[in-house]
């Protein structure tokens, strides 16, 4: 069995031994809630989220944990956290050899912290959260497990650490203001930022990361690591994050990993996960990246019905590079068919009798994963065929005609390329302003091959592109004219 595999399964039990409870839908873990609490605290739980998301001084965080920091309730807390903690304990654990001091900064309650002692006996770690309830249940916990290589600290803030240590893990405890996007974009075209030191410098008081970095650096060891995994999947984020380490002398010496997980019914990207060193000799460091990352799939656009009828037609009228054909005892005859557009778009039409039209469609860096789909449906048994539907459109094909849905739709930062690839590009209308805090924002419908689009993006990293078939022009017409009284993006 791999390392992280084991840790992975032994996770699990012990993350019940808390009592924590995995759940994959909202409606489940809300009926645990009204059950377990009562309607006062159900009431008091509620007041401290809202209280805790609309503080920026650390004050109503440090109330949330005190106030929570109890048996019965840890529970229902943390359980929203169950995958997070099975993925990020996974990825931390296997890289703390050869580490023998560990700092574990922002430890809560130590649920990680002292999984990480049990799995590895022969190193010290050391706890520390500014929540003293906290801190008092973690004691706790590891005296009731017997637990002898761990021991929990309150810290101040800003931090007040001793000792020195050759490993440093911190996660998601870095960083106070939760929404701040970070550094913006030199303008709305482009992901590259400015060299502007003064807004870095102000970025890092206001999130707090100016004194926890400094104070986290002075225990460093000079040969020490440090593993950091903080909300930073926003570009302007992690771009500024990675330059408030950079200045510090800090480097990656491991790939950054992009983490996904659910927490409740909701699918999280995070991170990255960072393994830093000092730059000293011996140690190879690698560069930092400023470039958006590209999770893979996440070009593809699945659509049914009138949607994929239009689009396939027009996608059709280029290049059909492979088609495959059968018959399904319960479905029918149907029809594969796959081709690029234009060296933009890659695509699988699905056709058959019964009258279902799907389409799966993607941008140039997810074409490798749509050629895979060729080779399944060419080499693909009939129970193979009809799951293969249900995957890509299974949660469509009841679902009402909305004369609405996209032929393509791209939220991501690939969605700049795509709009920058599309042929026969003709402008109808474009808006470029300000928006208060968003700064400034572009807005623009037009036309490309027998296809419409709508394009928007600002200087915080947001891009989202529109398709539609020329049949439908006024939807997007009426999108770029909502867009424009409601200047905060397309409607969804």
């Amino acid at each position: 069995m791999e390392e992280s595999s084991k840790y992975h399964v032994e996770l699990f039990p012990y993350l019940q031994s808390w009592g924590l409870r995995e759940f994959r839908d909202e409606a489940s873990y809300y009926e645990w809630q009204r059950e377990t609490l009562s309607k006062e605290e159900l009431l008091n739980f509620q007041r401290l989220i809202e209280h805790r998301y609309g503080g920026d001084d650390g004050k109503a965080d440090i109330e949330f944990y005190d106030e929570l920091a109890r048996g019965d309730l840890i529970p229902i807390l943390y359980s929203q956290r169950f995958q997070y903690f099975l993925t990020i304990g996974t990825a931390v654990c296997r890289r703390i050899a050869p580490a023998q001091q560990v700092l574990d900064f922002g430890c809560g309650v130590g649920i990680l912290t002292i999984f990480f002692a049990l799995q590895h006996p022969d190193v010290e770690f050391v706890g520390i959260d500014r929540s003293s309830r906290s801190v008092e249940m973690a004691c706790l916990e590891a005296e009731k497990r017997q637990i002898r290589n761990v021991r929990f600290e309150i810290s101040h803030v800003p931090p007040q650490i001793s000792g020195t240590y050759d490993l440093i893990l911190s996660t998601h405890a870095l960083f106070q203001a939760e929404q701040e996007p970070g550094l913006p974009s030199r303008t709305w075209k482009t992901f590259q930022r400015a060299d502007d030191l003064q807004r870095q410098e102000q970025l890092e008081v206001l999130t707090g990361i100016q004194g926890r970095l400094d104070s986290l650096l002075w225990v460093l060891g000079s040969n020490g690591r440090m593993i950091i995994f903080e909300k930073t999947w926003n570009l302007g984020r992690r771009i500024f994050f990675q330059r408030a380490l950079d200045a510090r002398g800090l480097f990656p010496i491991s790939s950054p990993v992009f983490c996904r997980y659910r927490s409740v019914d909701e699918e999280v990207v995070d991170g990255p996960l960072h393994e830093v060193a000092r730059l000293t000799q011996g140690v190879e460091t690698l560069g930092w990246n400023e470039k958006p990352y590209r999770a893979p799939g996440e070009t593809l656009y699945r659509c049914i019905g009138i949607a994929a009828d239009r689009m396939g037609r027009v996608l059709a009228m280029d290049q059909v590079s492979a088609s495959v054909s059968g018959v399904h005892s319960s479905i029918g005859s149907w029809m594969f068919r796959f081709g690029l557009w234009k060296e933009v778009f890659a695509w699988g039409l699905c056709e058959h009798s019964s009258g279902l039209t799907g389409l799966v469609i993607g941008g140039e860096a997810d074409r490798d994963l749509l050629h895979q789909l060729v080779e399944t449906v060419t080499h693909i048994t009939e129970s193979d065929f009809q799951q293969l539907v249900h995957d890509f459109w299974g949660d469509m094909i009841h679902a009402e005609e909305d004369q609405s849905v996209p032929c393509y739709e791209n939220h991501h930062p690939s969605a700049q390329i795509i709009y920058e690839r599309l042929p026969s590009k003709h402008i109808q209308q474009e808006s470029t302003f300000q928006d208060g805090e968003k700064g400034e924002m572009h807005i623009e419908l037009g036309t490309t091959t027998h296809l419409t689009y709508l394009y928007f993006a600002n200087i915080f990293d947001q891009r989202q592109l529109v398709l539609m078939d020329e049949e439908r022009v006024q939807v997007l017409s009426e999108y770029y004219r909502e867009s424009l009284q409601h200047p905060h993006g397309p409607p969804a």
